[in-house]
């Protein structure tokens, strides 16, 4: 948790160099202010699960809030287990891609220039901002385990965004 933590704020600084001072205090308030997952937020996290194709990975798909303004980020949160023993998989190469209509609109790694990103701890935090309502595709790929590829897993969640009140109401399912 304490890598975690400091990673992110080695980012967070990179993110502030590169901003003006007015831009800086938006960019906090999206990433940490607003964020459930960093505790300052009094959202309702919100829980779905899913099991791989192939029945060896269990994946956590945890997001809030479940009402966003438009142009406001969704928050997610991402726990991968050995479905079998129901342990969080250590050192995971893995990648969230939201989609719409087969269409890849976000993938997470790609905020890293990476191919993938590494947890050590089984847990990824992300976030993606919806540009309109309809029906998206978020999928959880797993490409390795403790500094090994395996062969691709995935889950895939349907995710329903309405439009109510020039506000987007998410629903999550597997």
């Amino acid at each position: 948790m304490k890598l975690t933590w400091i990673f992110s704020s080695i980012i967070l600084s990179s993110i502030i160099i590169l901003l003006s001072e007015n831009e800086e205090a938006v960019v906090y308030g999206v990433i940490v202010e607003n964020n459930p997952f960093y505790g300052l937020s009094n959202e309702k996290i919100n829980t779905v699960e899913s099991i791989t194709e192939d029945k060896l990975m269990k994946i956590k798909l945890e997001y809030a809030p479940k009402v966003i303004e438009f142009g406001s980020p969704e928050f997610f949160k991402v726990t991968l287990y050995h479905a079998d023993k129901n342990e969080i998989a250590l050192h995971a190469d893995t990648d969230i891609v939201v989609s719409k209509n087969g269409k890849e609109l976000y993938k997470a790694s790609d905020e890293f220039s990476q191919p993938f990103v590494h947890t050590p701890n089984g847990i990824v935090l992300s976030s993606y901002k919806f540009p309109d309502s309809g029906q998206y595709m978020i999928t959880v790929k797993v490409i390795g385990i403790n500094f090994m590829p395996v062969s691709t897993m995935q889950a895939s969640f349907t995710t329903n965004v309405t439009d109510s009140n020039n506000k987007y109401l998410i629903e999550i399912v597997k």
